[in-house]
């Protein structure tokens, strides 16, 4: 599970002040106490009034193509999320606050990592 600390929140409170629906987000982070794997859901279903239909993993395959761009890339391995999110969420067709938690997933499972293609037969 991916977890996000309460220093970690507090940080992006500050770098996401100017984002009301990113805010909210944090919240429901807070809520789940910084579990990703559950926040990312309860975002979906509080957007959407429906159950997620996929889990975390899937959100983020989702958003890989738009996240593996070098400049997006770049900016969220040097913890900058706040320029992440709106154009994320308008790539995926995903809701500001599902966004700003999988924005914080990718930082936080390191954005080149995450972009690394396995190897075939590796």
């Amino acid at each position: 599970m991916i977890t996000v600390t309460p220093e970690e929140i507090s940080q992006f409170r500050s770098q996401l002040a100017n984002l009301p629906q990113a805010l909210v987000a944090l919240d429901t982070i807070e809520e789940c106490e910084g579990y990703l794997d559950d926040a990312v859901p309860l975002l979906v279903m509080r957007k959407t009034a429906q159950e997620a239909d996929r889990g975390l993993n899937d959100w983020l395959e989702k958003c890989r193509q738009f996240i593996c761009q070098e400049e997006v890339r770049t900016a969220l391995e040097s913890g900058l999320i706040a320029p992440i999110i709106e154009p994320l969420a308008a790539s995926a067709g995903i809701p500001l606050g599902t966004a700003t938690a999988l924005s914080i997933c990718i930082f936080k499972l390191g954005a080149k990592e995450f972009c690394k293609v396995p190897k075939s037969g590796a």
